[in-house]
């Protein structure tokens, strides 16, 4: 398909989704930073309570097919050692989330319509405090501050949920790869292939027009593949009709479209887990920053927004994630969990060619406290060996470790302490200095209202 024509195909993708659902008549990832509030309470106690507001009516509206949800989530951190100052930074997003249940609203069974919106401030410390990390030490920073249309689409579940067709607005970690973000460092949160190939994989809480289908061929077993609209106007924070690359007139983004396909296996109760093995293809004429006739990267986002300066054609790679739980220590969720998320991107075109992150979570710390959770985890990213940079071939490898407080039904505090070891691959920063390792810690805010 000729590039001037691929960019229609996911918007296309997406509509039809969207136009033979209804005609007929999901999967829906939650929120990569915030945790989930407590199931819904029988007395209205302040300090028990899911929301800060109290129910304010929305159980009713959800018995009528209506779910609202109202989060903030905020992320304190401040640099103890390594790069150029020490100093704290705060970034978060407040979203607002609806569902709309078309079965019990206009008689559609099976369909659903998602909306998302996100908000986010605040400021990055990996450039505040001039460590040159590859991977944000606030993974909540990013995309602009500004308020973006995360999710906007229509699911239908066909052949008793067995099939699934979903079109619209989307983040691609919102049916693929990992979807879970309960530590601060990027490297363990969300969508792994977006965070070594953010030029052109956008993770929450960008948005692209895409078509996905999800099909359960086995009660445990689901297939899964999609068309995104991969452009990089999407990452723009002011006019999205027009991109341009700095030092280059009059250029034009590169873009295409986006096709993940991913095999997931959930084993049953009582070890429950989600298995996730996939790949991903992207049409795009092109190569990422810091390759050869590019200039640079910038740390923390995967590399720049991708150039059209190159000759090779297409980029790809494959993931595998896994989370599983491995002790039923009691009643509820509590007992030991486990991840390990492992993405090899294409040599040729990536500045960052492999990410591998693994850790553990015990949910029920204390007998007294069964909601509170410990977690670690350690994870490396690496520098492909041809870039032009100083820290090619080197690997950025960082630690983290939190205690999660969840001091009232509907605020949640994590104690958090991460230390990341060569800052960039090997610890050179833009001007070539060699950084200490750095030590960060911080604290991270959930408040469902």
């Amino acid at each position: 398909m000729p590039l001037h024509r691929s960019v229609y195909v996911a918007r296309l993708c997406g509509a039809g989704v969207v136009l033979s659902s209804l005609l007929s008549g999901g999967a829906n990832a939650a929120d990569l930073l915030t945790k989930a509030p407590p199931v819904p309470y029988a007395t209205d106690d302040f300090w028990t309570r899911p929301y800060l507001f109290g129910d304010l009516g929305r159980t009713k509206l959800k018995e009528q097919g209506i779910e609202l949800g109202l989060t903030l989530g905020d992320e304190a951190v401040g640099n103890l050692s390594g790069g150029s100052k020490n100093t704290a930074a705060n970034a978060g997003q407040l979203w607002f989330g609806a569902k709309f249940d078309m079965g019990k609203l206009v008689g559609i069974q099976g369909g659903t319509i998602g909306l998302t919106l996100v908000d986010r401030f605040g400021k990055n410390l990996n450039t505040e405090a001039g460590i040159p990390a590859l991977q944000l030490t606030n993974e909540v920073f990013g995309r602009g501050n500004i308020l973006r249309l995360t999710q906007l689409y229509y699911s239908q579940k066909l052949f008793d949920d067995r099939l699934e067709l979903k079109g619209g607005r989307l983040p691609v970690g919102s049916d693929f790869f990992f979807g879970l973000c309960e530590f601060i460092n990027l490297t363990f949160c969300g969508g792994q292939p977006g965070n070594i190939q953010g030029g052109y994989i956008y993770n929450w809480p960008v948005s692209q027009w895409a078509g996905v289908v999800h099909y359960k061929f086995a009660p445990e077993f689901t297939i899964s593949a999609g068309v995104y609209d991969a452009n990089p106007n999407y990452l723009t924070t002011d006019d999205p009709t027009v991109y341009f690359l700095p030092g280059v007139p009059h250029s034009t983004p590169a873009s295409g479209v986006l096709v993940p396909v991913e095999l997931v296996w959930t084993p049953k109760a009582p070890l429950t887990g989600t298995w996730r093995f996939g790949g991903w293809y992207d049409s795009a004429s092109t190569i990422d920053g810091g390759m050869p006739g590019i200039i640079s990267t910038v740390p923390g986002v995967g590399g720049v927004p991708d150039q059209n300066l190159g000759d090779q054609r297409g980029r790809y790679g494959v993931y595998e994630s896994i989370l599983q739980r491995l002790t039923v220590d009691g009643a509820g969720a509590v007992g030991w969990y486990a991840f390990l998320n492992t993405t090899v991107a294409d040599h040729r075109t990536s500045y960052q060619d492999y990410q591998i992150a693994g850790g553990f979570k015990h949910t029920g710390t204390f007998a007294w406290r069964p909601q509170d959770e410990v977690g670690f985890a350690v994870g490396t990213t690496h520098v492909n060996s041809a870039a032009l940079s100083p820290n090619a071939g080197g690997n950025e490898v960082p630690l983290e470790v939190w205690y999660g407080w969840q001091a009232t039904g509907w605020m949640n505090l994590k104690f958090d302490a991460q230390y990341v070891i060569n800052p960039g691959g090997r610890g050179y920063n833009g001007a070539g200095v060699k950084t200490d390792n750095a030590v960060v810690l911080g604290m991270r805010t959930e408040v469902h209202f």
